[in-house]
């Protein structure tokens, strides 16, 4: 069985993986990136991976890789140090390339405050088309039919009623898609982790959502969309895409529909 994540006081000390820092926050976030999980090899540059269009965003991930003197040989353990944030993203984007990869939950008091020492290295990956990330075109394509279409932004914002950050994108979500925040799939017992399979599986089922049927997750911009992926797959999905363009990209697009409210 495939591990999809372990505590960070296990990974700490774990031997066979390679700990990764995947941190970004968004523009003008406070939060304190000063502390590194003790043993962290590797710590990737996602302002590099954000910075390039959606298209290229994959391969500006395998650059980053290699400059984080990641080869994709190893097992790694992802987290971030902005809540259970970015890790997810950088976990499924690793996961694209077929990469072995968990995700680290949780948090220990074992800190480090440098930033871990890396040797540029090539990520040897390649894209694994069964774990593909779905474009804008197939999420048209996939309007009406049996796919699933799962949106992890706010409330507010899937609706159309709270403004949208980005000026230029119009306000509301994909035809027929499903609202569940990203912030309700985090555990309420456990800090920096998402809730357990059952709790998450009932959660989803009560939003009408069939973890048997196709989904593609979506968001701002394709970064809580792959923390929503993670949870769904915890519970029992087997076909999820994430769609990296998410509402960035859609909502800038005039001729592609729109609906508003929940």
């Amino acid at each position: 069985m495939t591990v999809l994540s372990q505590s960070a006081s296990e990974a700490v000390k774990d031997q066979n993986i390679a700990l990764v820092d995947a941190t970004w926050v968004l523009p003008g976030s406070e939060t304190d990136l000063e502390e590194f999980l003790r043993g962290t090899a590797h710590s990737v540059d996602c302002d590099a991976i954000k910075a390039v269009p959606v298209l290229e965003r994959l391969n500006a991930a395998k650059r980053a890789f290699g400059s984080a003197g990641m080869d994709g040989s190893s097992t790694y353990a992802v987290y971030d140090r902005a809540g259970l944030f970015s890790a997810p993203w950088i976990w499924w984007m690793l996961r694209s390339f077929g990469v072995a990869a968990r995700l680290v939950e949780g948090w220990s008091d074992e800190t480090v405050v440098s930033a871990p020492s890396q040797k540029e290295t090539v990520f040897q990956g390649s894209i694994d088309p069964s774990l593909s990330n779905a474009t804008r075109d197939q999420v048209l394509a996939a309007l009406g039919t049996e796919a699933q279409i799962i949106d992890a932004r706010p409330a507010g914002r899937f609706s159309g009623e709270a403004p949208e950050p980005r000026a230029e994108c119009r306000s509301g979500h994909i035809p027929g898609s499903v609202n569940v925040p990203f912030g309700t799939l985090k555990s309420d017992d456990v800090p920096q982790a998402f809730k357990p399979s059952d709790v998450l599986a009932n959660q989803f089922d009560a939003s009408g959502i069939d973890l048997s049927k196709p989904i593609t997750t979506t968001c701002g911009s394709g970064v809580t969309a792959s923390g929503l992926a993670f949870c769904l797959i915890r519970a029992g999905a087997e076909n999820v895409q994430v769609y990296q363009g998410s509402w960035a990209e859609w909502g800038v697009d005039p001729s592609l529909p729109i609906e508003t409210g929940s």
